[in-house]
């Protein structure tokens, strides 16, 4: 599977290009992922999907929906601002679904539907997301792109590839985005990263790119640690 790209228009602003490139590497060894290829074919350690479904849950989405609010807050253009916080109320909204995936997940692996804490990797990403609206406009909203563009990345792979008659195909399916919304949702925010990106300076384009990079990375982070069942140590 290639980079992200956008699949709607004829041109490919230079931002957008730009982010698209320096995470091909990233997006690869996403895509190749043993938790993403076990997930796919049925062979995921329960135990793995349990904890990956459970953190993203319980602590990724949150922090997600209170990062898009904290950065709609700050935005100086209201229509930057709108689409945050309209971003933002989506995911608050989802998250009682969520909850109750969660607890179909847990009776299907016949395991109770017990909360625990964020894992090191999840709380280091969750804290990344959280400081998000702290810095510049510009860091804040590259950071948060990872979070929906792999999002939309990771379930067109999973519909293109996944055995539907796996032992994971029902989750997958309840997984899986309905629509073109979550399409539509990452075209309008790639808008709004080349808007920010032709106005800022050589500064804040510079850490837009790191911040987003880092966010690819600790996407990649929270599935590996999904895979090995990382915990605190003590």
């Amino acid at each position: 599977m290639s980079a992200p790209a956008r699949r709607r228009g004829d041109r490919e602003p230079m931002m957008r290009g730009e982010l698209a490139a320096v995470s091909r590497p990233v997006v690869a060894r996403i895509t190749g992922h043993p938790f993403w290829e076990g997930l796919r074919c049925g062979t995921l350690p329960p135990a793995a999907l349990w904890y990956f479904a459970e953190q993203d849950a319980h602590h990724v989405v949150p922090a997600y929906a209170r990062a898009l609010a904290g950065c709609a807050a700050v935005a100086d253009d209201d229509a930057h601002g709108a689409l945050l916080a309209s971003a933002a109320s989506a995911t608050f909204g989802s998250l009682s679904r969520l909850d109750e995936e969660l607890g179909k997940l847990a009776a299907s692996l016949g395991r109770p539907a017990a909360a625990s804490g964020p894992a090191p990797d999840v709380h280091a990403y969750t804290s990344f997301m959280l400081a998000a609206p702290a810095g510049p406009f510009a860091g804040g909203i590259g950071g948060l792109l990872p979070m929906t563009w792999f999002h939309l990345l990771v379930s067109d792979d999973l519909r293109e590839r996944h055995d539907p008659g796996s032992r994971y195909g029902a989750w997958i399916a309840r997984y899986l985005p309905d629509g073109d919304y979550l399409q539509e949702y990452v075209d309008g925010y790639l808008d709004m990263i080349d808007e920010v990106a032709a106005g800022a300076t050589p500064g804040e384009r510079r850490l837009l790119v790191q911040r987003f990079l880092f966010g690819a990375r600790l996407e990649l982070a929270f599935a590996d640690s999904a895979w090995r069942l990382r915990e605190w140590p003590t």
